[in-house]
C-alpha cells in the first residue's frame, strides 16, 4: 500500500506536476475567483490578471525546484513521504506567493498572518490537482505492471498473426524477446542451450502475454525477463545494458524511459 510504483521517480513525473500545478491554478482562479481573490489579488497598481500571473509563475518557480529536488532523491522517497514532500511544497509555494502580496501591498498585518492567508487560497485549489494527478500515475503504473509473479512451471504460448499457436515455452526460461521488423524472436532457454524462434506477430500483440509472464518492457524493441539479469551497467556514451546470467546472451539495452521499471523489479 505505502510502496511507491516507479513512475512517481521518473523525471517526467516531476515535470508533469511542476507544469500542471501552476497552470491548474492561473486557470482555476481566473475562471471561478473563489475565496474573494478578485479583491486580494489587487496589489499594488496591478490588474488581477497580472497579479494571478506573477503568482502562477512563483508557484512553478517553488514546485520546479522542489520537484528538482525530489528526483535527486528518488530512491529515498516512499509514498507517505511524498504525500508530506506535496504539503511541503504547498507550504513554501504559500511562503513566497505570501511574501510577494506583503511586499506589493506594503501591509501593516504580520507577515505570516499574510502567509496563513495565501496557504488558504493554495491549498484548497491545489489539492485537486495533486490528487488527480497521483491517481494517475497509479493507474499507469497499474497498467504497466507485470499482473504477477509467475510459477516455475507457468507455460507462455505464443501464436502467431493468423492466431496458430507456434512456440509453448515456460516463462522462467524466455529470456528476452526482440522486435524484428515484422517477426519477434523469442530468445529462451532449453535445458542449458540457448535457443530462439522468430515469430509473425508485433510486440504490441504479445503485451499481454510478456507482462502476465514476468517480463518487462525496456525498450520500443525489447522485452526482458528480470529474473535473467545479472547486473544494469551504463556505458560510457550514457547508454544503460542489461547483462544477462546466460554465458553467450548478448547484452539488452535499457532505455531511460524503462530503467525505473526495470530496476525496481531487481530489488
Amino acid at each position: 500500500m505505502f510502496e511507491l510504483p516507479a513512475v512517481y521517480r521518473t523525471f517526467a513525473a516531476q515535470l508533469l506536476f511542476a507544469l500542471v500545478l501552476p497552470l491548474f491554478f492561473f486557470v482555476f482562479v481566473l475562471i471561478y475567483r473563489p475565496f474573494g481573490m478578485e479583491q486580494e489579488l489587487l496589489l499594488g497598481n496591478l490588474s488581477f490578471g497580472v497579479n494571478l500571473t506573477l503568482m502562477s509563475c512563483i508557484l512553478f518557480g517553488v514546485v520546479a525546484l522542489m520537484r528538482l529536488f525530489l528526483y535527486l532523491l528518488r530512491r529515498r522517497i516512499g509514498r507517505l513521504s511524498l504525500i508530506v514532500w506535496s504539503l511541503g511544497e504547498i507550504t513554501v509555494a504559500a511562503l513566497f506567493v505570501g511574501l510577494y502580496a506583503y511586499l506589493m501591498e506594503h501591509r501593516a498585518e504580520p507577515y505570516f498572518l499574510v502567509v496563513a492567508q495565501a496557504y488558504g487560497w493554495l491549498f484548497p485549489v491545489l489539492i485537486f490537482p495533486y490528487a488527480l494527478l497521483m491517481l494517475a500515475l497509479d493507474l499507469r503504473a497499474r497498467l504497466t505492471a507485470p499482473l504477477a509473479e509467475p510459477a516455475e512451471d507457468q507455460k507462455m504460448r505464443f501464436y502467431d498473426e493468423r492466431k496458430n499457436l507456434k512456440l509453448v515455452v515456460t516463462a522462467t526460461s524466455v529470456l528476452y524477446i526482440s522486435a524484428e521488423e515484422n517477426y519477434v524472436n523469442i530468445y529462451y532457454l532449453e535445458g542449458d542451450r540457448m535457443c530462439n524462434y522468430l515469430l509473425r506477430n508485433s510486440m504490441k500483440s504479445i503485451e499481454e502475454l510478456c507482462l502476465a509472464g514476468g517480463l518487462v518492457r525496456c525498450h520500443r524493441s525489447f522485452y526482458l525477463n528480470p529474473r535473467r539479469v545479472k547486473a544494469l551497467r551504463k556505458e560510457r556514451e550514457g547508454q544503460i545494458v542489461a547483462q544477462l546470467d546466460v554465458v553467450g546472451a548478448r547484452e539488452i539495452p535499457v532505455t531511460k524511459r524503462y530503467y525505473d521499471a526495470v530496476a525496481e523489479q531487481l530489488q
